[in-house]
């Protein structure tokens, strides 16, 4: 006889637990593309992301909490265009940047997002917002985005750089 009220309760709680799982769950997905800085502003310099040539290859993991919310990290190879010692173009991975975040729908396929920075090589750090549109080509998804990174530290003057983002998601 006892053991159907212990059997009962252990079931309630079992089922509670279940359900409160399946509530809680996270989306995860994720994306890949490429990063283009257009503009950078720095201590009353104004250069371009094309001399020399810089491109970066965002690679992010996204736990979505919500219809609205998520966290997403990325790690962002840049790619430069540099002179060697000869005097020949050649190109190199010159930065690893960390970039985790968080971002928030706004509506029309519309996301705002603000991530923080930490870039291993240069040893600057700072934040990007970020605003990004969605599309649906057939079934995949793409994705635009304007980034604004604000950079500070290892002793040079704060920077301002726009740039743009192109992206599959999936």
């Amino acid at each position: 006889m006892t053991l159907k009220p212990s059997f009962l309760i252990v079931s309630i709680l079992f089922l509670s637990l279940s359900v409160y799982n399946v509530r809680g769950q996270n989306t995860i997905g994720g994306h890949f593309g490429f990063v283009q800085p257009i503009v950078t502003i720095q201590d009353g310099d104004t250069t371009d992301g094309f001399d020399p040539y810089t491109i970066g290859f965002p690679i992010g993991v996204t736990i979505r909490k919500s219809e609205k919310f998520a966290f997403d990290v990325e790690l962002v190879p840049f790619i430069s265009s540099i002179e060697d010692s000869d005097g020949d173009n050649t190109s190199a991975v010159n930065e690893l940047l960390i970039h985790p975040g968080l971002l928030w729908g706004i509506g029309n396929k519309l996301t705002f997002g603000n991530r923080i920075a930490y870039e291993t090589k240069s040893g600057r750090y700072g934040i990007t917002p970020l605003l990004n549109r969605g599309f649906s080509l057939g079934k995949t998804n793409v994705f635009a985005e304007l980034v604004l990174p604000i950079r500070v530290g290892n002793d040079q003057e704060i920077s301002f750089t726009a740039a743009l983002h192109f992206g599959i998601g999936f």
